[in-house]
């Protein structure tokens, strides 16, 4: 009866461990909603940016790259840079931003850098 039991158990085992990973690997991709707020230093040459700013972002990592999609439709492909860390320039009316989406810790944040006026946004997943 013990035999049995064993013969039954490993494949259950190596199948559960399966499963885990799968759902791991799954959530990884899973797409990961960003609204940013400006930081409390930011010119006020920056606020031109708020509004479009503020609305949901969406990122997906896929694999060593990732998407990242604005609620106005633009949709940036974005480069690893560190481990779970990814880069891409979003321009707007003309502007170029820098954006950094760090997942290597939980929550997850984006930055959104305006260089030469010095503005930035932040968040933390959502």
């Amino acid at each position: 009866m013990r035999s049995i039991s064993k013969s039954f158990a490993i494949p259950t085992l190596v199948a559960s461990l399966v499963g885990l990973i799968s759902v791991q690997a799954i959530a990884q991709d899973a797409p990961i909603e960003f609204r940013v707020v400006a930081t409390d230093r930011n010119p006020a040459t920056c606020r031109q940016w708020d509004s479009e700013l503020a609305r949901v972002h969406t990122f997906t990592a896929a694999g060593d790259s990732a998407t990242l999609r604005t609620a106005g439709g633009i949709t940036r492909t974005m480069t690893q840079s560190s481990p779970k860390v990814f880069t891409t320039t979003l321009a707007l009316g003309g502007t170029n931003f820098n954006v950094v989406a760090d997942t290597s810790k939980a929550p997850g944040t984006l930055e959104v850098a305006e260089p030469r006026a010095g503005c930035r946004w932040n968040a933390i997943a959502r």
